[in-house]
């Protein structure tokens, strides 16, 4: 950086080293010369910091804020659910009681638990309305040996009022719908940007083998639901049929990548041997904690799920 010009106009030093102020004034003396010139270049430095300073401060880039603003905080969404994964035992996760029967809750009861868990929910800023307050409307379906009762056609139901037509037309417990829709979705905490129509569409997995497309024959909230239930019955009805079947060893894999191994397991039921026809992967003993790369918890999420909402599982 240069020195900055003095101002010649104002002091002028002779080259005795006398300081003279003007023309026709006396001269001072060397020292008091030295001390005027040694306080002038003191005041001369300071005011060269002081430019420098402030010409930095002009030049230097404005501070940019980030693209994103922490204005306040936002709406805090449903409570997070934690799994109680306390003794579970992957060759017994449910009893045949608890997943098939009559319903256990009416239409009022399950849209009360809903409302309850899916309390705090707000809605996606694409319009996607939250599980308690949604609306449906389905088509019918007719009966079969697995639902036996079949549905009629219907508009503007409840999420509460499709889970109970659906048990009741194909008798399975409720409860496994809302625990299900939870595990494969989260449907029921979903809330703001993590609450999207594709969760709706493909509700219960139905339909959606790992690493492939889903099935369009079976989107939407209700068909998802219905064949879900649907073809737990099939499970049970024509066990022969599917590879995981009721007190007979099968090995079942970790994760969909071989090379995270698998075990033997014995389902002791065919309620357990059904979850795993429906989502065929074991927990590790990563799983319960953190996980690695071979967790998969699917079904180690349904019983803790079912367990932290409705108590024991057996």
């Amino acid at each position: 950086m240069s020195e900055p010009k003095r101002n010649s106009k104002a002091k002028t030093v002779t080259s005795a080293g006398s300081a003279t102020r003007g023309k026709g004034k006396r001269a001072i003396s060397s020292a008091s010369a030295e001390r005027f010139i040694s306080r002038y270049r003191l005041v001369s430095i300071f005011a060269l910091l002081t430019l420098s300073a402030l010409a930095g401060a002009l030049i230097l880039p404005k501070f940019t804020a980030p693209a994103q603003i922490d204005d306040g905080p936002t709406p805090a969404g449903p409570v997070k659910v934690t799994p109680d994964y306390s003794g579970f035992n992957a060759a017994n996760i449910i009893s045949d009681n608890k997943l098939y029967g009559a319903p256990n809750m009416n239409a009022e009861d399950i849209d009360n638990f809903i409302t309850k868990v899916n309390a705090g929910c707000v809605n996606s800023a694409d319009g996607t309305t939250c599980i308690s307050k949604a609306r449906f409307d389905t088509k019918g379906f007719d009966p079969t040996t697995a639902c036996p009762l079949g549905m009629n056609p219907a508009k503007n139901l409840t999420a509460g009022e499709v889970i109970y037509r659906v048990s009741v037309a194909c008798n399975i417990n409720p409860r496994v719908l809302l625990v299900l829709l939870q595990k494969e979705q989260g449907l029921l905490t979903a809330s703001g940007e993590k609450l999207t129509a594709s969760r709706y569409e493909w509700a219960a997995g139905y339909g959606c083998p790992d690493g492939q497309t889903c099935d369009s024959r079976y989107r939407g909230f209700v068909s998802q639901l219905y064949q879900a239930a649907a073809q737990l019955q099939k499970y049970r009805l024509n066990p022969s049929s599917y590879r995981v079947q009721a007190r007979k060893p099968v090995r079942i894999a970790y994760n969909p990548q071989a090379s995270c191994g698998s075990s033997i397991i014995t389902p002791a039921n065919t309620a357990t041997a059904a979850l795993y026809n429906y989502t065929p992967y074991q927990p590790n003993e990563a799983a319960k904690n953190d996980g690695d790369d071979c967790s998969s918890w699917g079904n180690l999420n349904f019983y803790g799920f079912w367990k932290v909402w409705f108590g024991s599982p057996h």
